[in-house]
């Protein structure tokens, strides 16, 4: 019995480590915020389930959450920043770095629909520390608050053959844009203005809001929606 002694640690030992591996895609999954405002119907994916959102249901890393015709849904972060999704809108959460209770790098991806987007704590070091993708553009945050819009459909004239479209909408601070194609274009936006990144193009010289119009996402908490066809109240 003596010599079978080692033996049974090791065994235990091998038990104890295979259990963790087991549990740790569970214990390391890592919340990112909740729901905080909600109208409608949205769904939650989440590892190959799909669950529906309500108020009060936690966002986790790599969740998509997808909102449904005629709804809309707000994830408020743990920095307070908030995100609030309008009608037909597809957003994953791919990247969240936390340190010393400061948000070192948020990524968030919009694949369909708009978000509009109030961030705190958008600088570390000079750097931006919230960024949007979408399938043709990247957009980093120098600034709070923001619209972002993508979308696949009509040609918009000046851009034949070009149906994909990102569209940015900057009410305080600076946003800085280019497109995922060809990063080292860098358009910046400011507090009032505008831009558009189309198919495979450098973003579009920033002009006034108005200038192309945007509309479809809800404000963001705080922000007073502008005139016009930009939000639908």
């Amino acid at each position: 019995m003596i010599e079978q002694a080692p033996r049974i640690f090791c065994l235990g030992v091998v038990i104890s480590l295979a259990l963790g591996f087991l549990v740790s895609p569970i214990a390391s999954a890592q919340t990112v915020g909740s729901i905080t405002q909600f109208s409608g119907s949205a769904e939650v994916h989440r590892g190959g389930a799909v669950q529906n959102a309500a108020m009060g249901t936690p966002i986790s890393l790599h969740d998509e959450l997808i909102t449904k015709p005629d709804s809309s849904v707000t994830v408020t972060l743990a920095d307070a920043s908030t995100l609030a999704l309008s009608q037909s809108t597809a957003l994953t959460f791919d990247e969240n770095v936390v340190s010393g209770g400061t948000r070192q790098k948020t990524l968030v991806g919009l694949l369909s629909g708009a978000v509009s987007s109030a961030i705190t704590t958008a600088m570390s070091g000079g750097n931006p520390t919230f960024q949007i993708n979408t399938p043709n553009a990247q957009v980093g945050v120098r600034g709070t608050k923001f619209v972002t819009r993508y979308g696949e459909g009509p040609v918009r004239p000046g851009f034949q053959g070009c149906q994909r479209y990102t569209d940015v909408l900057v009410h305080e601070g600076t946003v800085v844009v280019s497109n995922r194609a060809n990063p080292g274009v860098l358009v910046d936006v400011k507090g009032g203005y505008e831009t558009t990144v189309p198919c495979l193009l450098p973003p579009l010289t920033a002009g006034p809001i108005g200038i192309g119009g945007i509309g479809g996402a809800p404000p963001a908490a705080g922000v007073p929606p502008p005139a016009g066809r930009f939000f639908k109240q």
